[in-house]
């Protein structure tokens, strides 16, 4: 399989419904997983909720209902806030993509034996190390996002994979992020804000991969 995500469109919800207690009847590493891309909307857009998510993790692990309700809710926000903004991904949605250029080629790669959240959380800690390496992210936070995931149970590492960096390097270039043959690629000013770049080099992904390896 080469491709992922290709195929797409665009529709505005009249309706969102949420059964927060079907939550209850998942797996636990699936549970896990999907708590992937509610951390990432505040590690891009809202140092608060982060702080909410760091705070109340053992809580939300232990599926209590409140908690789960409030860690939804606030990322639903954010979502809708930045989609609402950009529905069709011309600008600002390109940041709710924070993880996934190198979390869709371990996808890929894995044969889909990783989950998507485990991926993105991969991705995020990859991305994160970009940003550290490139001078905007302190090493300070760029532990606490790997705390973070940690106390969530997603992984900081890829273990047991028999892909390497170059290999992962090469499945992004398949993303259907790459505009003229350049990868657009989410970094962290900071925790809690995100942006677009085009300039990442391949050496510079590179590091970022190995950092999981």
């Amino acid at each position: 399989m080469q491709y992922k995500n290709m195929v797409g469109a665009f529709y505005m919800p009249r309706l969102v419904y949420m059964n927060i207690s079907t939550l209850k009847s998942l797996p636990n590493r699936q549970f896990s997983a999907g708590t992937a891309e509610l951390i990432k909307h505040g590690f891009i857009k809202d140092l608060s909720y982060t702080h909410f998510i760091q705070e109340h993790s053992f809580e939300i692990m232990k599926q209590d209902y409140d908690s789960m309700e409030e860690m939804i809710y606030q990322s639903c926000q954010i979502k809708r806030d930045v989609v609402e903004r950009d529905p069709k991904e011309q600008g600002e949605r390109a940041l709710l993509n924070f993880g996934h250029t190198i979390g869709h080629a371990i996808e890929k790669l894995s044969e889909f034996s990783l989950h998507h959240g485990e991926c993105v959380a991969l991705g995020m800690v990859s991305a994160a190390y970009i940003s550290f390496l490139t001078g905007s992210l302190h090493e300070e936070e760029l532990d606490k996002i790997k705390i973070i995931l940690q106390s969530f149970h997603l992984p900081v590492k890829l273990t047991a994979f028999s892909h390497s960096a170059e290999e992962i390097l090469a499945a992004t270039k398949l993303d259907k992020k790459m505009e003229n043959g350049k990868i657009k690629f989410i970094l962290l000013k900071t925790l809690g804000e995100a942006y677009i770049t085009k300039e990442i080099t391949d050496e510079e992904i590179l590091s970022g991969i190995s950092y999981i390896l």
